[in-house]
C-alpha cells in the first residue's frame, strides 16, 4: 500500500480534541427547588439506565473517529501496490496531430486520453514503476520511471498536443526496449491508430492499445505552395491540393486569399480518398502572407487552413546607354515592374539589383553589376569585336535557363558580329567567365553569358536592323528572360513548411554577421528558444505548431530575421478513418482495465459520509443525548 499524500497522517492530531470533548463534562448549576421528591424518582431511572447511557457515548465517540479516520484515508488516497515490485509499465500517449481531432463531446482527442489515463492510474497495473512516453513526432520520455502517482498525473496533465505526424511505431519500440528486462511488464498505448505499421504489436502480450475516438470524415489540404511564375515578372502561382478522407463524395469552398485580400474562390467536388490538384494564378508586384482555407467545418480544423509567404518583386530599374532603336525600347517598355531610364554617360558601376543595357557602343571597360550588351560595335575588355559572320545561323542552343522558351536554333541573324572572349574570360579556364548560350556552326557566340568578379553580363551580337528577330516573339521573351535572371529569380519560392520537416537556415538568408553564434526562433504562440549557428547554419529541427514562426537576433527586439510558414499538409494525419475496424474491438481484458475501479480512498470518502449520517441519526432520534 502506497499513498499519494502522505503528510495527511497529520491529520489523526485531530483525534485528540475530539477525545477531548468527549471526556470532559459540563459542570452542573446549582438550583434552589422546593422540594426533591419528585427530582429522585428521576435519578433512579437513570441510574438504572446508566450503562447503557455509557454505551451509547462510546458509540458516538467511535463514530467521530472512524469519521476522522475515513476522512484522513480518503486524503491519503492510498493505492494498492502489485507484490512484485520490479515490474514496470510504460505508458505511450499519442499526442500527434491527428490527436487534435474533436470527438462528438466537443473535446480533443488527446483531451480524452488524458482523462481515461487518469483512471487508469488507479489501476494495479499503473500503480508499479511507471514512466510515460509521447509519440508526436519523435519519441520522447515526459516522465522517468516514477512509483509516485501524484507526479504521474501531474506529467498527464501537462502532455501538450502538438501539429506534429506521429511516431508512434518508433516510441512503442522505444517502450519496449525500456522493459525488455522485466518479463510482466506492460505496455500501455492511447492513441487513435491513426499510423500504419501497428499490426505487429498487436499480438504482442505486454502491449495493450486503448483506442482513443471512432473513425470520422474528414477534408484537408496536404499541399500549399506558391511560387513566382517563371516568364512573368508579376505574376504568381499557388498549387493546393486537397484530399477527402470520407466515404461519400463532398462539395467544398476552396478561398485563397492575399493578406486578406480575396484572390479566388473554387469550388471543389471531391471524390472519397482521391487526392484534387488546384493551381490558382494572380498576378501582383507585392508580396505577402498567402492563406487558403476550405470552408467546411470538420473534427480536424488544423487542416483546413494552410498559409505561405509569397516573396514580392520590387520594380526594376533599368537604364539604357547607346544608340536609340525603336524595337528595342518597345520590348523593354512593355516588360512589367520596370522603370525605364535612358543615360548620356555610361555609369561605372550599376546600382544595386538594377541592369544596364549597352547598344551598339559599349564603353571600354564594362562597368560593375548586371550588364546586357546588345550589338556591340566597339571591342572592351571583356571580349573583342570583329567582322560580321559570314554563316550568322544558330546552329547550337545551351540548356541553360537563360534559354527555356527562347527558340534561336536555325534562325538566320544577318548582321551578327564575330565576337572573340579574351583569354582567361573563358568559362573553361576558370569557374566564372564566358559561355556560349546560342552559336554558329563554327563555334562563333550569337548570344553569350559571362559570371565574372563583381559583373554578370549578357552578350547578343545580332543587329536588330538587319535581322528579323525584334519581330520575332523570341526577342520580346530572351529580353524577359534575362531580366529575371538579373532580378535573381527564375520563379522563386519562399518554402511552406510541413510539421514533420526538418529546417535549416543558413545566415546568408537571415543576412546576418558571421560572428552571430546564435539566433532567437518564436512559435506562432510566443514561446522563445535560442538556436546555435554551426558553421554559417541553423538547424531548427522539426516545428511542432502550425502558423508563422519568427526568427529573430538574439536579443529579439529588432523586427524578425525572417518568417516561417509552417503548415499539417500530412495525408495521414489528416486521415482520421486510417485505423481499421478490428482495432477499435478491443479485448475483453484492455476492456476491464479500461472501465476501471473506484479507488480506496473513493470508499473512505462514503464511508465518512455514512458514519456522519448514522451520528446524525443518533443526535436527532435522541438515542445520544
Amino acid at each position: 500500500m502506497t499513498f499519494v499524500n502522505p503528510l495527511a497522517w497529520f491529520l489523526l492530531l485531530l483525534a485528540i480534541p475530539i477525545i477531548l470533548f468527549f471526556i470532559l463534562k459540563i459542570r452542573l448549576r446549582q438550583v434552589p427547588v422546593s422540594t426533591t421528591m419528585f427530582w429522585q424518582q428521576v435519578f433512579e431511572e437513570r441510574r438504572s439506565r446508566s450503562l447503557w447511557r455509557r454505551f451509547r457515548h462510546l458509540i458516538s465517540l467511535l463514530l467521530c473517529l472512524l469519521f476522522l479516520a475515513g476522512l484522513i484515508g480518503s486524503a491519503l488516497e492510498p493505492v494498492s501496490e502489485s507484490q512484485k515490485k520490479a515490474a514496470r509499465c510504460v505508458i505511450v500517449v499519442d499526442n500527434s496531430a491527428s490527436m487534435n481531432a474533436y470527438t462528438p463531446g466537443q473535446r480533443t482527442r488527446l483531451d480524452q486520453a488524458k482523462k481515461e489515463l487518469q483512471t487508469l492510474l488507479t489501476t494495479t497495473d499503473v500503480a508499479r514503476q511507471t514512466a510515460i512516453l509521447t509519440a508526436g513526432g519523435h519519441p520522447q520520455i515526459a516522465i522517468g520511471f516514477t512509483d509516485h502517482l501524484g507526479t504521474l498525473r501531474r506529467w498527464v496533465e501537462s502532455i501538450p498536443p502538438t501539429d506534429h505526424p506521429t511516431a508512434l511505431v518508433e516510441t512503442i519500440e522505444l517502450a519496449l526496449q525500456l522493459t525488455a528486462a522485466e518479463d510482466d511488464s506492460s505496455i500501455l498505448v492511447l492513441t487513435d491508430g491513426n499510423t500504419p505499421g501497428l499490426t505487429p504489436f498487436e499480438s504482442l502480450p505486454k502491449v495493450r492499445f486503448f483506442p482513443i475516438g471512432e473513425p470520422i470524415d474528414n477534408i484537408g489540404i496536404t499541399r500549399f505552395q506558391p511560387r513566382r511564375s517563371l516568364g512573368d515578372a508579376v505574376g504568381y502561382e499557388v498549387l493546393v491540393e486537397t484530399v477527402n478522407h470520407g466515404t461519400e463524395p463532398a462539395s467544398v469552398r476552396l478561398e485563397v486569399e492575399l493578406d486578406e485580400r480575396i484572390i479566388d474562390v473554387v469550388p471543389l467536388t471531391l471524390e472519397p480518398g482521391q487526392p484534387q490538384t488546384t493551381i490558382v494564378r494572380d498576378v501582383t508586384p507585392d508580396g505577402g502572407l498567402l492563406r487558403a482555407s476550405l470552408g467546411v467545418v470538420d473534427a480536424l480544423p488544423t487542416d483546413d487552413t494552410a498559409i505561405a509567404f509569397l516573396p514580392a518583386r520590387p520594380t526594376q530599374q533599368v537604364y539604357v546607354y547607346g544608340e536609340e532603336h525603336f524595337f528595342l525600347r518597345m520590348v523593354l517598355d512593355s516588360q512589367p515592374n520596370v522603370d525605364l531610364h535612358f543615360l548620356i554617360e555610361s555609369p561605372e558601376r550599376v546600382p544595386e539589383n538594377a541592369v544596364l543595357v549597352l547598344h551598339r557602343t559599349i564603353p571600354e571597360t564594362i562597368p560593375l553589376g548586371n550588364v546586357l550588351i546588345i550589338d556591340p560595335r566597339n571591342s572592351c575588355d571583356l571580349f573583342d569585336v570583329g567582322d560580321p559572320l559570314d554563316m550568322p545561323i544558330v546552329a547550337k542552343v545551351s540548356p541553360s535557363p537563360l534559354m527555356k522558351f527562347v527558340n534561336l536554333l536555325n534562325l538566320m541573324i544577318p548582321g551578327a558580329r564575330s565576337i572573340t572572349i579574351k583569354a582567361g574570360m573563358e568559362r573553361s579556364a576558370m569557374t566564372e567567365g564566358f559561355e556560349n548560350l546560342s552559336e554558329t556552326p563554327e563555334e562563333k557566340p550569337v548570344y553569350a553569358h559571362g559570371q565574372l568578379p563583381g559583373r554578370d553580363v549578357l552578350v547578343l551580337t545580332a543587329d536588330l536592323d538587319k535581322s528579323d528577330l525584334p519581330l520575332r516573339t523570341a526577342f520580346p521573351i530572351l529580353v524577359s528572360q534575362a531580366l529575371n535572371h538579373f532580378r535573381g529569380s527564375g520563379g522563386e519560392l519562399e518554402k511552406a513548411y510541413s510539421t514533420g520537416e526538418p529546417v535549416r537556415v543558413s545566415l546568408a538568408e537571415l543576412r546576418l554577421r558571421s560572428d552571430i553564434e546564435q539566433v532567437l526562433l518564436r512559435s506562432p504562440t510566443g514561446i522563445e528558444q535560442s538556436f546555435p549557428v554551426k558553421s554559417g547554419m541553423v538547424s531548427l529541427g522539426t516545428l511542432p505548431e502550425c502558423g508563422v514562426w519568427e526568427i529573430c537576433e538574439p536579443e529579439g527586439v529588432s523586427p524578425p530575421l525572417m518568417r516561417i510558414a509552417c503548415n499539417l499538409t500530412n495525408g495521414e494525419s489528416s486521415n482520421l478513418r486510417f485505423a481499421s475496424e478490428s482495432f477499435y474491438a478491443q479485448p475483453s481484458d484492455t476492456a476491464a482495465l479500461r472501465s476501471g475501479i473506484r479507488p480506496i480512498w473513493f470508499w473512505l470518502a462514503l464511508l465518512a459520509l455514512l458514519l456522519t449520517i448514522a451520528e446524525w441519526l443518533l443526535y436527532q432520534r435522541r438515542w445520544v443525548d
